[in-house]
This record gives structure tokens, C-alpha cells and sequence, in this order.
């Protein structure tokens, strides 16, 4: 080779080793022409994956290349010598996480089981494969996020045995999540046996089966509510008056901290989207000349990214000429046309947890004492102008059940607006999106046919008056 310092990006020539990531870990490639298989050989070499990577993987791939060529990684039967390779890694300082059979040959002379992968190797070769199928918010936050982390405090305490993993879950984590993470790792395994990957039964197969997955009744607060369960409960909704009542009170406000959120809440009290829909929403998505707006994608606070929406649709809100909504979104700057519409004080993309600190309040500690600073809905809870708090996410809930109990809104149409069920949107959202945007959500439903009834009425009063008008001028 001309130049070894590029063997971990370059495929291994003919009898050569390579380091190179793979699956998201760095593995150490053996030439299959040297050992008994004749199948190439990856191994984990316990090298973290990180930015300095490259520089211990040319020094292990330079001294495997030379034991290699010395026949030292080869047993007396051909096979790979395992326990010459642990040996080099920890020289190095590397302990990958690899569980092998020492023994030469099995009684009916067939070749020993290979090495075998690490659990959490399986695990991440699996989130990988699935990666395309999945939100980035999804992958990152749960699969190689949360997931991850439990499985890795279960391994850390009980080691690599299945069922011991299994109970460990089971105690230590909620029972959806254990019932989930058993469950995928039974499919991980199964996709590394069929790909050859991992050789005997799987570890997880039926692990998951006997679990109840009921999750545990948890408070309803800022972070963990689903704004989408019972959209339809008035009991999760305020009503339309203290709607009314919150939004008059941020643009009145003296409080800045209050104030600035005025557009942000009315707008969510206008259009009922979600909350990141709101964060989300930018420039380009409204539509001045064909007075509506586009809801197409969310915001993760968590991993600051955009994303579409939660059931990856998008969505036409009326917003008719001088209307409400229309009034709302022109009292504010106009920005470019892939800027946020809204944002915090510190003019950047609004964080749901500080937004949620203004909403429900905070508590700081100042010199030894403790202070409780009410948020906005805390406020007027206290100030009696509303009868209970409720998560600012139950904005969508407040819309819809206006549109529903106090306008008298069809739901098909108030669904269209929302994507309320998915279930639902999936059955009738492609039938009533064209006549939901055609309908002004800022009056009743039978509005159009009480003005036309009025018109008709006035009608007939001007044709009597006409009709007496005409018998006093004939006499």
C-alpha cells in the first residue's frame, strides 16, 4: 500500500487486514483466504467511535497485519485464533465486547462456532437497518436514545445473560418500555442470524410475550402529556370565555415575559395544531393571496431539529382576509421566507420546556430562599379568572371542542383542520380537506344558512312593504 494511514476508509486489498466503521462501530476485517472458512472475519476492536478514531485504528491495523502475515492469528486447524486477537487488543488498551467458544472442534469434526457479537452490537446494527423506516426524532431520541441507555444500565448490571436482562427491565423500567426493547432486540437477533452474523438461537425469542404492557398512570405534566388522547374530553379543554380570558390578558399585559407570547398562544388557540406544529410554523407556509396556511412540519426542542408532521401529512387552515387569524399573523414582522414565525425573547426558535416555564411558572432559589414565580395560567388561576390549570398543549383541545360542542362543527371537518386521529385522518381527511378550507372556522357551523335565512326574511318584509306602499299610492 502507498500509503497506510488510509487503510480504516479503504476496503482491505486481497490478504490484507482493514479498520474501517461499520455499523456505526469500528471493526477490524480479516482477508478471508487466510483462515479454514474462507469467510471474511469482522470483529469489534473496542475502539470508541469518535473523531480521534482513525489514529489508533492505523496502529492495531499495522500490528494485525503483521501477526497475520506471521501466522499468528491462525490456530493449528485453520481457524482464527480469538484468543491471540483479545490478546492485542488489550496491549492496546481496547476491550471489545466479544463471547467465544474456545474449543478447537466439535465432536462431529465440524468447524468451531465463530465469535460472536456483543448485544449491544446487535442492537445497533438493527436500529441501523431499521433507521430509514423511522423519524429522525424517533431514532435518535428513542431507539439509540432512551433505548439504548436502559439496555446499557441493565447489561452494566447484570451482564449479557437474556433473562437476567429481561427481569432487570421488568424492575427497573416501565413495562411498555421493557416489553418494547425485549421485543425489538428478539428481531434484531433474528435479522443478525439470517444475515449470518450470529450463529446459535436467539437470546430474546419469546422474552417479551408474558409482560403486561400497561403503562403506569403518570401525572399529566408539561413534558410527557399526548396532546392527541382524548382530544375531545371538555374536561381536558378550557372554555371558549377563558380562551377569550387568556388571550385578552397576554395583550393587555404589562408583564414582557407575558406579553411576548400573545401571538404565539393565540395562534394556537386559533388553528388548534400541535404545539411543535406552532414552533415550527415559517414564513413560506402562509399563503396571503390564498388566505390559508400550511402545517407541514413539527420542531424537537430536544434535538433542535425540524421534522414533518406526526403523521407526515400536510394540512390546509383557513385563514380568511382580515379575519382573526389573518389580523393575528400581520401585527407581527415580516421575516424571510424560511424563518420562524414565531420565536423566544431571545428572538431564536422557541424551547418547549422555556415556553413551559412561562405558562405554568417556575421556582428559583436566591440567597437560601425559595421563590415561586406563577406562570400565565397560574396567574389567573389565582387571580380566579379561570377554574383550573391545564398544560398549555390543551389549546388543541380547546379549539376543537369549541369547533365541536360550541359552533357545532362537523368533526370530519374539525379533523381535517387538526389530524386529530390518525385513524381517522387515514378514512376521511383526503374527502373533507377541500370543503374544511372553505370554511371559516371563526363562525358557527350554520351561519351561512341563518344569514341566508335573515336575507330571505328581509326580503319578504320589503315585498309587503312594497305591496302596502303600492295600495296607499292606488288610493
Amino acid at each position: 500500500m502507498a500509503n497506510s494511514d488510509k487503510v480504516p476508509n479503504s476496503r482491505a486489498s486481497k490478504g490484507t487486514v482493514s479498520i474501517r466503521l461499520d455499523s456505526g462501530s469500528v471493526k477490524a476485517c480479516f482477508p478471508r483466504t487466510h483462515f479454514a472458512d474462507e469467510k471474511q472475519l469482522k470483529l469489534a476492536t473496542g475502539i470508541p467511535n469518535d473523531a480521534n478514531w482513525e489514529a489508533t485504528a492505523n496502529k492495531l491495523q499495522r500490528r494485525l497485519q503483521l501477526e497475520l502475515e506471521e501466522g499468528k492469528l491462525a490456530t493449528a486447524d485453520g481457524s482464527f485464533n480469538v484468543e491471540r486477537y483479545r490478546e492485542i487488543l488489550e496491549e492496546y488498551g481496547l476491550r471489545a465486547k466479544l463471547r467465544v467458544v474456545k474449543s478447537v472442534t466439535t465432536s462431529d469434526g465440524q468447524l468451531p462456532p465463530k465469535p460472536e457479537l456483543s448485544i449491544l452490537e446487535v442492537w445497533d446494527m438493527y436500529c441501523e437497518h431499521i433507521k430509514p423506516r423511522l423519524a429522525i426524532t424517533t431514532y435518535e431520541t428513542i431507539y439509540t436514545g432512551d433505548y439504548r441507555r436502559y439496555l446499557c444500565s441493565a447489561i452494566n448490571q447484570v451482564g449479557e445473560d437474556s433473562l437476567s436482562i429481561r427481569n432487570w427491565l421488568v424492575t427497573n423500567r416501565d413495562p411498555h418500555n421493557a416489553k418494547k426493547i425485549l421485543s425489538l432486540l428478539g428481531k434484531a437477533f433474528a435479522l443478525s442470524i439470517r444475515q449470518g452474523r450470529f450463529f446459535g438461537q436467539n437470546p430474546f425469542e419469546g422474552l417479551s410475550e408474558e409482560i403486561q404492557d400497561k403503562k403506569r398512570i403518570k401525572e399529566i405534566n408539561q413534558n410527557d402529556y399526548d396532546e392527541d388522547k382524548q382530544v375531545e374530553n371538555k374536561n381536558l379543554a378550557f372554555t371558549w370565555d377563558e380562551a377569550e380570558t387568556i388571550m385578552e390578558f397576554l395583550r393587555n399585559s404589562n408583564n414582557a415575559k407575558f406579553s411576548h407570547w400573545y401571538h404565539f398562544i393565540s395562534f394556537k388557540f386559533l388553528t388548534g395544531c400541535r404545539q411543535g406544529e406552532a414552533i415550527a410554523l415559517w414564513w413560506c407556509d402562509i399563503n396571503w393571496e390564498r388566505e390559508h396556511i400550511l402545517i407541514r412540519r413539527s420542531y424537537s426542542s430536544r434535538l433542535k431539529k425540524f421534522k414533518p408532521t406526526k403523521n407526515e401529512t400536510t394540512r390546509i387552515f383557513p385563514m380568511p382576509k382580515n379575519g382573526r387569524l389573518w389580523n393575528l399573523l400581520k401585527e407581527l414582522p415580516l421575516g424571510n421566507h424560511n424563518e420562524v414565525v414565531f420565536k423566544n425573547r431571545e428572538n431564536s426558535t422557541i424551547h418547549h420546556c422555556s415556553f413551559g416555564d412561562n405558562w405554568k411558572g417556575t421556582t428559583a432559589l436566591r440567597k437560601n430562599k425559595t421563590y415561586n414565580y406563577p406562570g400565565i395560567c397560574q396567574t389567573l388561576v389565582n387571580e380566579g379568572k379561570l377554574s383550573k390549570y391545564l398544560p398549555s398543549y390543551n389549546t388543541r383541545h380547546t379549539f376543537i371542542t369549541h369547533q365541536i360542542y360550541d359552533l357545532g362543527r362537523d368533526k370530519d371537518i374539525v379533523n381535517a383542520w387538526c389530524e386529530h386521529s390518525e385513524k381517522i385522518s387515514v378514512k376521511y381527511y383526503r374527502n373533507t380537506a377541500n370543503i374544511a378550507t372553505q370554511i371559516n372556522p371563526e363562525f358557527p357551523a350554520n351561519d351561512l344558512s341563518s344569514q341566508k335565512s335573515k336575507v330571505e326574511a328581509l326580503e319578504e318584509q320589503i315585498e309587503q312593504m312594497k305591496a302596502m306602499i303600492e295600495k296607499l299610492t292606488n288610493k
